[in-house]
């Protein structure tokens, strides 16, 4: 019921206009032949090593509750399309009535959704598209034009408009999509700042999603600009935002990086507000409230119902600046006077 509430608190507070919340029970439609009183769906979650995706499953578990008859069928895609491929064929085999999968491989979405197409089961993608499946997730390309302006406008008031050199943690493997994002931040970024980083001074690392492999390319590539004093990066999420700061910190040089990311889940928000942060913020998708809009939308996708073909996430930038607006009880010690 907490999350519950907090859904309803950020639709007012953000202006989300949101699905209603499935009733407890379904009427069967005459002419609809996957509606019945009582759904499985299948949930195969990107991976469970990330705070993103796990408040992800959190969120979609206390939404099939809320609506009193869908019972979730778990899986754990593993950052890999194979184990999605994998899992795919393990909800058919189970009969799922639905399925919402959450994978990362551009690669395989063509085979995973022709199989689910000639089961008949609808499908809901999150934040990376599969063709022929309703999208849920990021409105990319604004949501990384909110963090490249912050970004860009930090600048402007902090480093005299200008920066040295730009790291842009990707994932080329997800597909444009995704990849609109960090357009958005670049673009946003370098039209907002007074002085553009030159086209020379920027350097496009694949961050393979993790905080691990964030850290080792940034690693490998602060000695190659050793002159760089005014270092901005801009990350395909939180995860990968810690990562560029451990390795500043780990070279001795967090005083010469601002970073922004995606997502702003909890590592993130404690990045955010720590003492000397050297994480600007990132522009907030709120993950944990996904599941109540995907778990009524999937509930009208197999009652026949119209469904949009994208439902985007409301976006904000969340920082220093507005975090006690929205995350004040998780951060009582940063957002209670003293």
């Amino acid at each position: 019921m907490k999350l519950l509430r907090k859904f309803v608190l950020l639709t007012v507070l953000l202006g989300i206009v949101a699905m209603p919340l499935a009733p407890v029970t379904y009427a069967q439609a005459q002419d609809c032949p996957t509606a019945k009183d009582n759904y499985v769906i299948g949930f195969a979650n990107l991976t469970e090593d990330i705070v993103f995706t796990q408040l992800v499953r959190e969120g979609i578990l206390a939404a099939a509750e809320e609506a009193g008859n869908v019972e979730i069928v778990l899986a754990d895609n593993q950052l890999d399309g194979a184990t999605a491929l994998a899992n795919a064929d393990n909800f058919i085999a189970q009969g799922v009535d639905g399925v919402i999968e959450f994978q990362t491989d551009e690669a395989f979405g063509n085979v995973i959704m022709s199989r689910f197409r000639r089961e008949g089961m609808p499908v809901i993608a999150i934040d990376i598209p599969m063709p022929g499946a309703t999208f849920f997730g990021a409105d990319n390309y604004l949501a990384g034009r909110l963090a490249g302006e912050a970004l860009g406008e930090w600048v402007n008031a902090n480093w005299d408009g200008e920066a040295n050199a730009m790291l842009v943690l990707e994932l080329p493997q997800s597909g444009p999509i995704p990849a609109a994002r960090m357009q958005g931040m670049e673009e946003g970024f370098q039209e907002t700042v007074n002085t553009p980083v030159a086209d020379e001074m920027i350097f496009r690392l694949d961050s393979k999603n993790t905080q691990e492999e964030s850290f080792q390319v940034v690693s490998d590539t602060l000695p190659t600009i050793p002159d760089a004093e005014k270092i901005v990066a801009i990350t395909i999420n939180d995860g990968t935002a810690l990562g560029v700061i451990a390795a500043a910190e780990a070279a001795g040089r967090a005083d010469q990086i601002m970073v922004v990311g995606q997502g702003a889940d909890p590592s993130g928000q404690e990045a955010m507000v720590a003492e000397n942060s050297r994480y600007l913020g990132a522009t907030g998708y709120f993950p944990e409230l996904y599941g109540f809009q995907i778990i009524p939308a999937m509930i009208d996708l197999l009652e026949c119902n119209a469904v949009p073909p994208a439902i985007y996430v409301n976006h904000v930038f969340i920082s220093q600046d507005n975090i006690c607006e929205l995350y004040s009880e998780e951060w009582p010690a940063f957002c209670t006077p003293s």
